[in-house]
């Protein structure tokens, strides 16, 4: 459960040397940032970066152009997000306008996953005989959430792969995909104080699909995309119980990269020098809010606000664009 892995031992450790070191340094950066921009920079998975690269030959005797693409592992990704379900992702949220150390606390959220949808052109499993035995032993297995049956996999979400083919449009005229296979497609319905962290629930996933930890982001389409739901669970100091703090986010993520232009500069790939290695972030793209009030989260000239519409548009549009019925999605915008 959701509330299970948070016991006194890991309030123990939030409260050791080093979460509070890591508490005041983070308190000398971002100042000017506002607590929604510091939420969403903390709950950016970066994952370790490899590249393809694709020559595409010039015309008439002109030169080859050399196509860079970074991508991703989804086993890294989901790797990435261990601790932040064992302990949370803490950030420090200032209390007031003036970003005194003494008006800031130290806010975690724990993740969890709320929906996922991978699609992938068909070479990517190696033939139906895969795909099946990815499920059980019957076809009936691979009913989304729409199908009629009483499975407890159906009601909570979850298909295996499938072929998908859509014909239409959306509202504002852009076309989709005339043919997309859905090779996974997971939607959480459980409440949220009985689910499991996220890294637990896409251990859980792949130990039925497999293909969960070893594709890569290269190989998907760019309607794959995944959810995370944020809940508070503590922060330090405790002190006294403030509703302002109880908000609740889902956070919408791409898991596709494309290819790049030569010259082109990938901002979200950067090296991280305690690690020696070179990581990718997914951002976010798009947010929804739950108890989202006060002055403590759009407090700075109004930009929070306008961020939080912005992002709130940008996931609606995204899900209305794909067809998608997102349960959290739903719940969150109906409170």
């Amino acid at each position: 459960m959701l509330g299970a892995g948070f016991q006194l031992t890991q309030l123990h450790r939030a409260h050791s040397d080093v979460s509070y070191s890591r508490f005041l340094s983070c308190q000398k950066l971002h100042v000017s940032s506002s607590n929604l921009e510091r939420f969403l920079e903390s709950v950016t998975p970066f994952v370790p970066t490899h590249y393809l690269f694709k020559t595409i030959l010039g015309e008439r005797g002109g030169s080859d152009v050399q196509l860079q693409q970074p991508y991703f592992v989804l086993g890294d990704l989901w790797e990435s997000f261990a601790e932040w379900s064992a302990y949370g992702t803490g950030f420090p949220l200032t209390l007031n306008n003036n970003n005194n150390n003494k008006d800031q606390v130290f806010q975690y959220y724990v993740p969890s996953l709320s929906a996922i949808q991978i699609y992938a052109d068909s070479h990517v499993l190696c033939s139906p005989l895969q795909a099946r035995r990815l499920g059980e032993e019957s076809e009936s297995d691979f009913r989304d959430s729409s199908s009629d049956g009483s499975s407890s996999e159906s009601e909570r979400g979850l298909c295996y792969p499938k072929e998908h083919q859509e014909d239409s449009s959306s509202d504002d005229g852009e076309a989709l995909s005339s043919q997309r296979r859905l090779i996974f497609e997971y939607l959480e319905r459980d409440l949220p104080y009985i689910r499991e962290p996220f890294a637990d629930k896409m251990s859980d996933l792949a130990s039925r699909f497999p293909e969960l930890n070893t594709l890569r982001s290269c190989d998907l389409l760019p309607s794959s995309w995944f959810s995370v739901a944020w809940y508070p669970v503590y922060r330090i100091p405790t002190g006294p119980t403030l509703k302002d703090l109880d908000a609740c986010f889902l956070t919408y993520h791409s898991l596709h990269t494309p290819f790049q232009a030569p010259g082109v500069t990938t901002k979200s790939v950067r090296a991280v020098p305690s690690e020696s290695v070179e990581k990718m972030a997914l951002p976010v793209f798009g947010l929804a809010s739950y108890k989202l009030r006060g002055s403590v989260w759009t407090s700075i000239k109004g930009s929070a606000h306008e961020l939080v519409n912005s992002l709130f548009q940008a996931a609606h549009n995204w899900l209305r664009l794909h067809q998608v019925n997102h349960p959290d999605f739903i719940f969150f915008c109906r409170q």
